[in-house]
């Protein structure tokens, strides 16, 4: 019998991590496992990473529940990154050189050295552009370092609020935005942008919808009696907890790429 790889997706909060191991079958995605770790003891700042050292401690124990196939999918801090828009040049690039023309061309925006840097980049679905996004490479270096520490198999770094994305084909029909908030921060995505909003920058869910220029009523907002995130997954047992919604992100990064 052959054992499909579990993706898991790992969501780290401010406040605890939460986890969801799928796998994909001829149905759909199915459940394997969910998990909630609270980060009680580990120190961290709004919107950033936590300490490596003491997020090690929590997650070993856990990592230890894990079967030898599987894949992570790791989110990052929306609030850490920084995204860009670039003219494609006048010549045309080979993706080599692609890479080089933005590394450089990112670098120079920030005043920064091209090496502090990892990105990814996409051509821009509505313009001849390229969407870049770009995250300091020592805080890449720092999750990766944990994850050898502990002994898992990253498989993808993904921005929390980008993670959002890969629901959009399951809100309902008419709405264009999808949203997930906790008690500091709007995360929020469309199909062709995504971001953050702190609680600070809008109050209430027609604040976001005013700072995003999108009309409330084409908003779906993960949250009890609103948007179900687990309608992505086909086979829910074990059963999902109680409190869904909060697993929207780890869901989403679950879900994201299919091997």
């Amino acid at each position: 019998m052959a054992f499909k790889t579990w993706q898991i997706g790992l969501h780290i909060q401010q406040h605890e991590a939460l986890a969801i191991a799928v796998i994909r079958g001829a149905s759909g995605w199915s459940l394997q496992r969910w998990w909630r770790l609270p980060l009680m003891n580990v120190s961290t700042a709004e919107g950033t990473i936590p300490d490596p050292q003491s997020l090690a401690h929590v997650l070993r124990p856990w990592s230890r529940e894990l079967p030898l196939r599987h894949r992570i999918y790791l989110s990052f801090p929306a609030n850490r990154t920084l995204q860009r828009a670039f003219p494609h040049p006048p010549m045309r690039l080979r993706e080599r050189e692609q890479v080089a023309w933005l590394s450089q061309t990112m670098a120079r925006e920030l005043d920064m050295d091209p090496d502090l840097l990892r990105f990814d980049f996409q051509d821009d679905a509505l313009s001849p552009a390229f969407n870049v996004t770009a995250v300091q490479s020592k805080e890449i270096s720092e999750l990766l370092t944990l994850a050898q520490t502990i002994n898992v198999r990253i498989a993808a770094v993904t921005p929390d609020a980008c993670a959002l994305q890969r629901l959009l084909p399951f809100i309902p029909s008419g709405r264009q935005c999808l949203v997930w908030r906790d008690e500091s921060q709007w995360l929020w995505a469309t199909r062709y942008a995504w971001g953050r909003k702190s609680a600070r920058e809008a109050t209430t869910l027609h604040d976001l919808a005013a700072t995003l220029s999108v009309v409330p009523e084409h908003i779906s907002l993960c949250a009890e009696g609103e948007f179900d995130p687990w309608r992505a997954v086909t086979v829910r047992q074990p059963p999902v907890p109680p409190d869904g919604y909060r697993f929207a992100i780890a869901l989403g990064l679950a879900i994201g790429e299919i091997r």
